[in-house]
C-alpha cells in the first residue's frame, strides 16, 4: 500500500498550520516546489529533535483536473451553499498545505521557504494558525473532537484502502468564527443543548436535542454511522479540517439546506471558508501536468 503523507493520521501536535492557495501562474513550477517540501520536513526532524512536524499537500477538483491522473472518484468541487444569515462559501482555492507539530516557528520556517520560490505565482487565500487549547477545548470552552478516532482506527478512517488512490485521503476544509459575546451570554445549561454535550466533561446528553451540533453531525450512509478524522484546532475562534476515505456523503449532508438551518450552533458562528480537496499518498511527488497546461 502506499504510504500516506505524514500529517494525516497522527493525532494533532499543540501547533498547526492550514495554507490554502490559489495558483495563478506557472502551475508545474508550483507543483514542484511542492513536491520538494517533505524532503524539507525530513531535514528538519533531524536537525530539530523532538519537533514532530509533519505535513501534507492536497489539491481542489480544480487543480487535479490539469493533471496527467485520473480523476479520483469521489473528489467534486465544493458547492456555495446556504442563504441569508446562514451561508456557507465556496473557497476558490487549488491547493491546501497542512502541517502539524510541537513548534509553530517551524511552521513560519517552512511556509516561508515555500513561498520563496512561488509567491509570485499564487495568492494565498488564507493562513491559519492554531494551537492547542486547555485539554482539547476550542474558544466556546467544550472539548473539541471527543469522537475523533484514535489509534488504529484513525487510518482506517481516513485513508483510501485501495485502488489507484490508495493510501490518499479527502480532504474538507472549514473554518468558522463564533460570536463568542452572544455565546458567553448563555448559561451552561443552554450552551449544552446547543452542543448536545456536557461543558466540564464532554457526555453526551441523554436527550440530545435533534438541533444541537451533536445531533446534526450523525452522518449514516445505509444506516452504519461514517466517521471522519478531524485535525480541528482553534485560532482564537474555531477551526476545522477533516479527512476521510469516502467524501460525497459527507457533503451531501453539509450541503443541504436542511441541516443548515436545523442546526443551533450555527445561529452561534459564521462560515468563514470551505473546500474540499484531495490528500494524495506519497506519490504526489510524482504527479505532473498534462502538457496542454504547462503554459503560464
Amino acid at each position: 500500500m502506499s504510504l500516506p503523507q505524514s500529517a494525516i493520521t497522527p493525532e494533532a501536535e499543540p501547533f498547526a498550520l492550514y495554507t490554502q492557495l490559489k495558483v495563478n501562474q506557472n502551475a508545474q513550477q508550483v507543483l514542484e516546489a511542492l513536491q520538494k517540501l517533505p524532503a524539507l520536513v525530513e531535514e528538519l526532524n533531524e536537525t530539530q529533535p523532538g519537533a514532530q512536524l509533519t505535513l501534507s499537500v492536497a489539491f481542489s477538483h480544480a487543480f487535479w483536473s490539469q493533471l496527467e491522473q485520473s480523476m479520483p472518484s469521489e473528489l467534486k468541487p465544493f458547492p456555495e451553499l446556504g442563504e441569508g444569515d446562514i451561508f456557507a462559501p465556496s473557497s476558490d482555492v487549488d491547493v491546501l498545505v497542512h502541517c502539524h507539530s510541537n513548534r509553530h516557528d517551524l511552521h513560519f520556517y517552512l511556509l516561508r521557504k515555500l513561498m520563496g520560490q512561488i509567491a509570485e505565482d499564487v495568492t494565498i487565500v488564507d493562513e491559519t494558525q492554531g494551537f492547542r487549547f486547555m485539554d482539547s477545548r476550542d474558544m466556546t470552552d467544550f472539548v473539541d473532537g471527543t469522537e475523533n478516532p484514535r489509534g488504529e482506527q484513525r487510518a482506517e478512517v481516513a485513508l483510501v484502502a485501495d485502488g489507484e488512490f490508495a493510501g490518499g485521503s479527502y480532504v474538507m476544509v472549514q473554518r468558522f468564527e463564533h460570536n463568542l459575546p452572544a455565546w458567553n451570554r448563555l448559561n451552561v445549561s443552554a450552551q449544552e443543548k446547543v452542543v448536545g454535550r456536557t461543558k466540564p466533561d464532554s457526555i453526551e446528553l441523554e436527550d440530545v436535542p435533534a438541533a444541537s451540533h451533536v445531533g446534526r453531525v450523525d452522518i449514516k450512509e445505509e444506516g452504519k454511522g461514517l466517521k471522519i478524522v478531524r485535525h480541528s484546532l482553534p485560532y482564537g475562534t474555531v477551526s476545522a479540517l477533516t479527512v476521510c476515505c469516502l467524501l460525497h456523503t459527507v457533503i451531501q449532508y453539509i450541503t443541504s439546506t436542511r441541516c443548515l438551518k436545523a442546526c443551533m450552533a450555527l445561529q452561534m458562528a459564521k462560515p468563514i471558508n470551505y473546500c474540499a480537496s484531495l490528500k494524495p499518498s506519497l506519490v504526489v511527488t510524482s504527479l505532473r501536468l498534462r502538457r496542454q497546461c504547462l503554459r503560464p
